[in-house]
């Protein structure tokens, strides 16, 4: 069966940026991963299918011959000599700035963000990869030796390829953490292992364990734990705080009353003071999300459900509103 365009498994245009690319793959991956599709053959042949795709369009070189000469093309040009500019692809992926990281106890480091450009000096450190140069060392494009000779700067040995691998949470592990049996294909050979998920981690969050990659000639690549967070029936997350909807009766807000309300620690007793507004928040201090040595709040928020027939007490309740007058949008300008 013919191959079908790598553009077309991705769902992007022949224009696409890397980042556009990248986001297109992490999609499918989630969809598409065997861990989430046990047994499903189609499934496993569309992770493959978007994985082979990302091979190709990922690398600057590869997408070229791609353009060019279409299915026949890839793996020309990418032959033995590797590419030259592999190491500024790698730092460019994995050393720009415009991302918050913050480092585990374990010393993973969280990115919260991708990357999008390059951080405070790191050109010394890419050029370096780039030419193999030192300090005082041979030069680039060639120079002159003792003996009048022409010297290069030796290739320094491939980096190993990083490894990405999705997994799925549930909002209490991302928000408490994990730990999770993995099964990682390294070089053709599946290993298991276990990876520990910090407590904080969030729906796009990328774990980077330096150095559990694919090994190469030279320093092996990076392991990158991408997560993706199932939505709570009833919790939401916003920063380091969670928040949930608790109704309450027209007569529990003018009254006051306590009631039970569920965390992710169990479930604690609430006051609810009396003459509580509807989206009033009332706060549960360090029940929210723990990201290091942060640690959010848990807010209720207050829905008041108020009765649909008020029977023969009608007359009460309208001579109870010209009693207490208020005017709920004073404070409103229309």
């Amino acid at each position: 069966m013919a191959k079908r365009d790598y553009y077309e498994v991705l769902g992007v245009p022949k224009s696409a940026s890397a980042d556009e690319i990248k986001k297109a793959h992490r999609k499918l991956v989630r969809q598409y991963h065997p861990d989430v599709n046990k047994n499903n053959k189609q499934a496993e042949e569309k992770f493959k299918e978007a994985q082979e795709a990302y091979d190709v369009l990922s690398d600057p070189q590869k997408r070229a011959n791609y353009d060019q000469f279409g299915h026949a093309g890839v793996g020309a040009g990418g032959a033995a000599g590797g590419d030259p500019y592999e190491a500024f692809r790698r730092a460019q992926a994995g050393r720009g700035g415009g991302r918050r990281e913050w480092r585990t106890d374990s010393g993973a480091t969280v990115e919260d963000f991708d990357p999008s450009e390059f951080g405070n000096g790191q050109f010394a450190d890419i050029f370096e990869q780039l030419f193999g140069a030192r300090g005082g060392g041979a030069s680039v494009g060639g120079g002159f030796g003792g003996r009048g000779g022409r010297t290069r700067a030796r290739p320094e040995p491939q980096r190993g390829a990083d490894v990405e691998y999705p997994v799925t949470l549930t909002f209490a592990q991302a928000a408490r953490g994990t730990t999770l049996p993995l099964q990682i294909n390294r070089g053709g050979k599946v290993e298991s292992i276990e990876v520990k998920i910090p407590a904080g981690v969030k729906d796009g969050s990328r774990i980077r364990l330096k150095g559990q990659g694919e090994q190469g000639g030279g320093e092996p690549g990076d392991l990158f734990i991408i997560t993706a967070v199932h939505p709570h029936p009833y919790f939401r997350r916003e920063g380091l705080d969670i928040l949930v909807d608790v109704p309450i009766s027209l007569w529990e807000a003018l009254l006051g009353t306590k009631v039970e309300v569920p965390t992710l620690d169990g479930p604690v007793t609430l006051t609810i003071p009396a003459g509580t507004s509807s989206n009033a928040k009332l706060r549960i201090k360090g029940r929210g999300i723990e990201r290091g040595s942060e640690k959010g709040d848990q807010f209720i928020v207050t829905k008041i459900i108020v009765p649909k027939d008020l029977g023969d007490d009608r007359a009460t309740i309208e001579e109870l509103a010209k009693k207490h007058p208020i005017n709920p949008r004073a404070d409103i300008h229309w």
